[in-house]
């Protein structure tokens, strides 16, 4: 089978984004139509490059990058990909970062920078991981909270943001010096309880938003 530069860019998004479901996949462009994304979905999955996983916790199926897929995406990809093991809720946060990332892009443009790319280690030891990157007019880290994080956990995330704006950090582990913080969350209550977290002199904006404000539709297939 020859793999297109398509093919490439699709088995990239997919090992990346973790799991992509073929509407996914449509809507980030790489299919015009459900037949072709069916038809060629098919013929990666005979090839070993992607799999179909069906799942009970899910209404529709998923694609994950399949065992011969650590041969196409380069050698940092592959690492990641043999030490991954999904669950239902991974599953489902990295279902949810892909809508949040087609929201966002649909509305403010730019490019995305995937959760694997973004691991930095600050000076302190701290670490900041945010779930996405958006550079448009300006850099957007972008943190998903489902409502299942502590409060005080998401706190230290929260510090760990202001650390990188006010130690001089960034510039060296990003390539820019200013950033803004996004964060997308399950309601409102949850956003306000959320935003009451961010520090006084953080060092950078925290814009909490709900799911439905950013423009992603929660349809509850879980179970």
């Amino acid at each position: 089978m020859r793999l297109t530069t398509r093919d490439l860019r699709v088995l990239r998004d997919v090992a990346l984004s973790h799991a992509l479901t073929r509407d996914q996949l449509i809507k980030l462009g790489y299919f015009g139509s459900v037949t072709r994304a069916n038809t060629r979905l098919r013929e990666l999955g005979r090839e070993g490059l992607v799999h179909r996983l069906q799942t009970p916790f899910f209404n529709q199926s998923i694609y994950t990058v399949g065992h011969k897929a650590t041969e196409v995406v380069g050698e940092r990809i592959a690492k990641i990909l043999r030490r991954r093991s999904p669950s239902p809720r991974f599953l489902q946060h990295a279902l949810l970062v892909t809508d949040t990332r087609i929201a966002l892009l649909s509305k403010d443009g730019g490019t995305w920078h995937f959760e694997q790319q973004l691991w930095r280690q600050l000076s302190s030891g701290n670490q900041v991981r945010p779930d996405g990157l958006l550079v448009s007019l300006g850099a957007t880290f972008v943190e998903l909270d489902m409502g299942h994080v502590d409060p005080k956990k998401f706190r230290t995330k929260l510090l760990n943001y202001q650390e990188l704006a006010l130690s001089g950090q960034c510039s060296n582990l990003y390539g820019f010096d200013r950033f803004s913080l996004t964060t997308v969350t399950s309601g409102k209550t949850r956003a306000r309880h959320l935003n009451r977290l961010t520090p006084s002199d953080a060092g950078y904006e925290h814009k909490v938003q709900t799911f439905a404000e950013v423009g992603v539709i929660l349809s509850n297939p879980w179970s």
